[in-house]
């Protein structure tokens, strides 16, 4: 009863903003969900991120698991993707901070790589009403909602959570309900698939990332039955291990294993470079990880999580690079980029 009462008062709040401000309001978000991102798949890695930054009762275990199937929300069946994460869960401030704009409960420091506070709101590229639940929270954000004359941001308690749910993990449900369905699903389908196993190789929390896609022809789909799991295991001598374990339902189970040898070196800050964004930092680390494997392995450049830049250099490079807003590339015209992040030589 206290978390739907906390609901209940956002939404009174922004049920009492006058016309201009709600107006305003109202494009502002319109504009941010739309038009961020260049790519809708895009989202996947924002709920990445936050999976990243999240807290964990036992962060050696912290995992995180995608998964397309038919469920039953609130009577309806729906084609959705559902983001399961062992987290400890939501707290106030995490609600409220999700039903902002801009805002977010994270300080950039060592080990968060979100600043942005926005990212969650690309999920509506590919639906048109997430749902929460964690931890006694279990709410919506309609991109529509009459009451109010918003959308995006105002929370509407859900009273019946789907029951196989578990109440222990952080699960966001995304019925994929948007433009033409089977050309969602199957653009959900081909991003998923897609997540290369050395997203995690730079992530500090996440061990496991696991993708489950279970459509049947009953579901108004092929029949589709795929499972990837990748597994992160760190070793002594600056050896990392990646894993990547696919099955489909046509192939038995395949394991590509991928061994990286990972140095990070610390540096400070010089003077006279500052930044907004990085407001007290003043040292910071760059990685290069080796992979050690014959089989060849494309360079990427990493600010935590692939920028999908190909770097022509057999290796991989992280650092904290500034990035643009749609994180899809960094920022080019940024003294930070090239003076905080070059000390390798």
């Amino acid at each position: 009863m206290i978390n739907k009462n906390y609901i209940n008062s956002i939404r009174d709040e922004y049920t009492g903003l006058k016309d201009m401000p709600r107006e305003s309001l109202a494009s502002s978000v319109k504009i941010l969900a739309d038009d961020i991102y260049a790519k809708d798949s895009h989202f996947i890695f924002e709920l990445i991120q936050n999976a990243e930054d999240n807290n964990y009762p036992d962060q050696s275990a912290a995992r995180l698991r995608f998964e397309v199937c038919l469920i039953d929300i609130e009577g309806q069946n729906e084609t959705a993707l559902i983001v399961h994460n062992n987290e400890i869960g939501f707290n106030d401030k995490n609600v409220r901070a999700i039903c902002q704009v801009g805002q977010s409960t994270k300080k950039k420091m060592d080990g968060y790589i979100g600043e942005k506070g926005i990212g969650f709101k690309s999920v509506f590229r590919i639906t048109s009403s997430p749902y929460i639940f964690s931890n006694g929270f279990q709410f919506c954000l309609p991109e529509q909602d009459d009451e109010t004359g918003l959308g995006y941001i105002v929370p509407c308690w859900v009273a019946h959570p789907p029951q196989q749910l578990s109440a222990q993990e952080t699960s966001i449900i995304l019925p994929l309900n948007k433009k033409e369905k089977e050309k969602d699903i199957d653009d959900v389908i081909k991003a998923l698939q897609e997540i290369s196993p050395e997203t995690i190789l730079f992530l500090k929390k996440l061990k496991s990332l696991e993708v489950s896609i279970q459509l049947s022809s009953s579901d108004s789909f092929k029949n589709l039955s795929i499972n990837k799991k990748v597994l992160k295991t760190i070793g002594n001598s600056q050896l990392i291990e990646l894993s990547c374990q696919k099955s489909d339902i046509q192939n038995d189970a395949v394991v590509d294993t991928c061994n990286y040898w990972v140095t990070e070196i610390e540096f400070e800050k010089p003077t006279h470079i500052h930044h907004e964004k990085r407001i007290g930092i003043e040292c910071r680390s760059v990685s290069v990880a080796i992979p050690l494997n014959d089989k060849p392995r494309k360079g990427k450049l990493f600010a935590y999580l692939p920028v999908w830049e190909e770097t022509g250099i057999p290796f991989l490079i992280n650092a904290d690079f500034l990035l643009v807003s749609s994180r899809e590339g960094i920022r080019e015209d940024e003294e930070w980029n090239y003076k905080t992040n070059t000390h390798l030589s």
